[in-house]
């Protein structure tokens, strides 16, 4: 046998333009160049050193090419390929195979799609959609790239506007991801199973919506959308977790979900319909909520271990609800203005808790139920109301209201008691109500 030192070369100008490559085994290459009118190319090369670049393309970025379409299938070995689309019915699809993958796909206007497939080995994927819609490209954007095994690593980035989507899975090894797309119907999905995940997904206007799944192993995540009717997501199940959502205005919503290992979460929301839950199940947890105006609501609920948690919501029609089970419990939650509302319930450990809610119709409950329990609460301005009820061992509260209708209880059942409440003007109202062991209390109430 003969080996086959492949090479080829197509270049097509104008109207019915139909390509066929294909190539079997050594030192591959091809190059398809269409310029316009019915554009199709298929390239198909199996093994070594593989190489492949398709054309079809009005290569100044403002004329047109035509109807393009391209396929690149390649199997085994030194993998490469660029498709290049630049004008009217883009489509791409390239699959590879094995060994030292590596695509790259470049659509700038009208009705792009892309999908790249990638197998095994050292993988990378790159696709640019639509550049700048000011300059007259975008459109109908849309990319699907998965990645299986090895040194998997994506990126795809859909500039400018119109109707962005984008899906990335990666299965196994050295896992990344990025996403960037700017204007018009985002959405993106993200979804990493195993090994030293990571992803980022940025997205500034108009229908946003991102999703991120991980799995196992070294997980990070990082979601950030600008502005319209955002939602953001997030997952991870095990390992190194973190993962932090940023969302700046309109009807954001935002859901962090941590199983297991170094949990940690941040969510910060600056305006509009504010919405965030939070849901960490065992190891590291930690959480940090902050939303600045409108109608914030906040949901933590934490499991086991070291459980921490924090969130800060700043006006209007403000709710907070923290919940955590057992272990290094820890919460502090501070709202400052409009219908306040918090509710800290810490079931066994380390609990801690400090509320503050300073203007409007604030209220606050706070349930520990065992160990270190030690309470606090201050409220400072409007229709004051706090129950505190701590159950056993260390015991402390302290609840100071400041003004207008305040209302107090605090029951303390067992061991170290303790509990001192001031109230200063306005209608005053308290009980304290300690049952055993180290009782003390004190309570001075003015006006």
């Amino acid at each position: 046998m003969f080996a086959q030192f492949n090479t080829s070369t197509v270049d097509q100008i104008g109207t019915g333009n139909t390509s066929s490559v294909t190539q079997t085994g050594f030192m591959n290459d091809s190059d398809v160049d269409q310029t316009g009118d019915n554009n199709d190319s298929s390239v198909d090369q199996t093994g070594d050193n593989n190489n492949s670049t398709v054309y079809q393309v009005e290569s100044a970025g403002n004329g047109s090419a035509d109807n393009n379409t391209s396929d690149v299938d390649q199997t085994g070995n030194d993998n490469n390929s660029l498709v290049w689309n630049d004008g009217d019915g883009n489509t791409s699809d390239v699959d590879q195979d094995g060994n030292n993958n590596s695509s790259y796909v470049d659509q700038w206007g009208d009705a792009n799609t892309s999908q790249v497939d990638q197998d095994g080995n050292g993988n990378s994927a790159s696709v640019y959609q639509g550049y700048d819609s000011v300059a007259g490209f975008g459109n109908d954007h849309y990319s699907y790239v998965q990645q299986t095994g090895d040194d998997n690593i994506a990126t795809v980035n859909q500039n400018g506007g119109d109707d962005n989507d984008s899906y990335v899975w990666q299965w196994g090894n050295n896992n990344d991801a990025d996403i960037d797309q700017t204007g018009n119907d985002n959405l993106s999905e993200v979804q990493q199973q195993g090994d030293d995940n990571e992803s980022d997904v940025t997205q500034i206007g108009d229908f946003n919506w991102a999703q991120n799944v991980q799995i196992g192993n070294d997980n990070t995540s990082d979601i950030d959308q600008d502005g319209n009717d955002n939602y953001a997501g997030a997952g991870q199940y095990g390992d190194n977790n973190n993962s932090i959502i940023d969302q700046d205005g309109n009807n954001n919503y935002a859901l962090t979900f941590q199983t297991g290992n170094y949990n940690g979460s941040m969510v910060t929301q600056v305006g509009n319909d504010n919405d965030s839950y939070v849901d960490q199940f065992g190891n590291g947890n930690g959480s940090t909520v902050a939303q600045a105006g409108n109608n914030n609501d906040s949901d933590v609920l934490q499991t086991g271990d070291n459980n921490t948690s924090g969130v800060a919501q700043v006006g209007d029609d403000n709710i907070s609800l923290v919940q955590q089970i057992g272990m290094l419990n820890n919460s502090s939650v501070l709202q400052v203005g409009n219908n306040n509302d918090s509710d800290v319930n810490q079931n066994g450990n380390g609990n801690f808790s400090d509320v503050k809610q300073f203007g409007n119709f604030n209220e606050s409950d706070v349930d520990q139920d065992g160990t270190s329990n030690i309470s606090g609460v201050v409220q400072t301005g409007d229709d004051n109301y706090s129950s505190v009820i701590q159950n056993g061992f260390l015991n402390v509260s302290t609840v100071n209201q400041t003004g207008f209708l305040h209302e107090s209880y605090v029951n303390q059942q067992g061991d170290l008691n303790m509990s001192d409440v001031t109230q200063t003007g306005n209608n005053h109202w308290s009980n304290v109500n300690q049952i055993g062991n180290g009782n003390n209390s004190s309570v001075t109430q003015s006006n």
